[in-house]
């Protein structure tokens, strides 16, 4: 007996059935919470994971990091009423630690120095957790501290005045160490606060410190770099190169090269005093020596711009001017932003015969710094040896104006536009140098002969007697002083300052005659 044949609806009626109780329990509200509460499961943990990944790198390196603190300085009221606030000064001191890190001209990493107003902190909203304080917490846990300055102004009497005010600092780190500074006196505040810098830096990188003053102090660096070799501190081959360069600069060239041989013995791989002692190699004569240091450094950092600058020395020693030009050219290449190179070499075609050459050279250089001395006096030069006065104003008016507070570029486009009769210029150019340095008297003294020029006796008499008595000794001064009065008719003071200038001027000046002769016709 045949079976009956089921419904096609009676097979699938119970299959939709329960796919409908399915959607419709996914789409009630408890269903959608539950579901959504996965997906931000889900999206909080990748946001977690990615967050991990990105942080854990940044936390790492911040707390490695050797970064210096700077915290607010207490002053007292009189100095904060004049705006010398706590965070003021410990923005000058920052200031003052860069402005001694300039000074140490070296390429040695040192450390990173930040006001405390200046940090900017980063927080995760709603919860109260810094990447700062994790940080911070974290260098507690390893005794990793963070070095900070602190610090304040003591008053050196009852009444705390200025010049009695003294500056003492405490660099904070497991410990504590004091710099104290002697009263400010009469001392700027800049100079000052660079020698807060000074002592922050001789205890945290004294290096930097030493070399700083190695300029001014060679005997006392040469001293204390000693010191630094013989404790064996981590910095003994940048001492070692740096006694070298001080040896150098004095002109013992035996003893410098002794002192760049012991940085490499410490590391071979030392650069820079690989390339010190090629120079010096080079300033001995020793050629092939120089060749052979500069090719080491070559081999170990091919794109060393110092070693391609010192291959192109010897060869223009040896006569070879084309491949010392090319060496040049090569460094400038390495280094784009450096005018030097292309000043050297455009001076060596200069040298060579090749003027044009030459002053395309010199113009590339001046394009990347229209204020580059070198550059600007060659070029100036040479035209003002082919009396092309005019070309060579243009050279010195571009460095001015590129360069508005050197006070040298002033008074050298000052002294074009003097030899070009442009007395109201050459004024302008010598009272703008005038400011800028206005212990240079010759900027002064100049300035007030351009007023003579003009026809401005009494205001430049008025500075011309200002000048003598800021520098008796400047013969010049008493030239232009009797000039300028005798063009105003005032003979017996004229008459005094020719006797001035010839008793100042011990040498066998042209000018003495002339002057004897303008004291002879004036005394009639």
């Amino acid at each position: 007996m045949a079976r009956p044949k089921r419904k096609v609806e009676d097979v699938t009626a119970p299959l939709v059935k329960s796919v409908l109780t399915r959607l419709r329990a996914k789409l009630s509200l408890a269903g959608i919470e539950s579901w959504s509460t996965n997906i931000r499961t889900v999206l909080l943990n990748i946001s977690f994971l990615i967050i991990v990944i990105v942080l854990v790198p940044l936390i790492i390196g911040q707390f490695q990091r050797e970064q210096v603190i700077i915290e607010p300085i207490a002053v007292p009221d009189m100095l904060a009423n004049s705006g010398l606030t706590a965070t003021v000064v410990a923005n000058r001191i920052w200031d003052g630690l860069s402005d001694v890190k300039l000074a140490a001209r070296t390429s040695k990493d040192t450390v990173a120095s930040l006001p405390d107003s200046r940090r900017v902190e980063f927080s995760f909203p709603d919860s109260g957790l810094s990447i700062e304080s994790l940080i911070f917490h974290l260098r507690r846990l390893f005794n990793a501290y963070e070095t900070r300055i602190a610090g304040e102004f003591v008053c050196g009497d009852a009444d705390c005045s200025a010049g009695q005010l003294r500056l003492r600092l405490r660099v904070i780190r497991e410990g504590v160490d004091i710099v104290d500074l002697p009263p400010i006196g009469d001392k700027q505040e800049r100079a000052c606060f660079n020698d807060a810098a000074t002592g922050i830096l001789g205890i945290l990188d004294p290096f930097v410190a030493i070399a700083a003053a190695s300029e001014t102090q060679p005997l006392k660096a040469r001293i204390l770099a000693r010191r630094l070799i013989r404790s064996h501190h981590k910095d003994a081959r940048w001492a070692h190169n740096l006694i070298g360069l001080v040896r150098a600069n004095a002109g013992e060239g035996a003893a410098a090269r002794e002192a760049f041989r012991a940085a490499l013995t410490l590391d071979p791989d030392f650069l820079p005093a690989r390339i010190n002692l090629g120079n010096s190699l080079f300033e001995s004569g020793d050629m092939t020596g120089a060749r052979q240091a500069y090719q080491e450094v070559r081999d170990r950092e091919p794109r060393n711009v110092l070693a391609a600058e010192g291959f192109a020395e010897p060869l223009l020693a040896a006569g070879n001017r084309s491949a010392a030009v090319k060496a040049y050219l090569d460094a400038a290449e390495l280094d784009p932003v450096d005018p030097r190179y292309f000043t050297k070499a455009g001076r060596i075609e200069i040298a060579a015969g090749n003027p044009a050459e030459g002053v395309k050279l010199l113009t590339r250089a001046l394009e990347l710094d229209p204020g580059y001395l070198p550059a600007f006096a060659e070029l100036g030069a040479m035209y003002l040896v082919a009396n092309d006065n005019v070309a060579a104003e243009k050279i010195y008016r571009d460095a001015a104006d590129y360069a508005p507070e050197n006070a040298e570029a002033q008074g050298r486009h000052g002294l074009i536009l003097a030899i070009l009769h442009d007395w109201a210029g050459a004024a302008l150019r010598y009272e703008q140098a005038s400011a800028l340095a206005p212990e240079t008297v010759a900027y002064r003294r100049e300035h007030a002969v351009m007023l003579q020029k003009l026809g401005r006796h009494d205001e430049a008499l008025a500075q011309l007697e200002d000048v003598a008595k800021r520098a008796p000794d400047d013969a010049a001064t008493y030239l232009a002083m009797a000039n300028g009065y005798r063009d105003t008719g005032r003979k017996a003071e004229a008459v005094a300052s020719y006797r001035k200038f010839l008793e100042v001027d011990t040498s066998e000046d042209l000018m003495r005659p002339v002057v004897e002769r303008f004291i002879e016709i004036l005394s009639q």
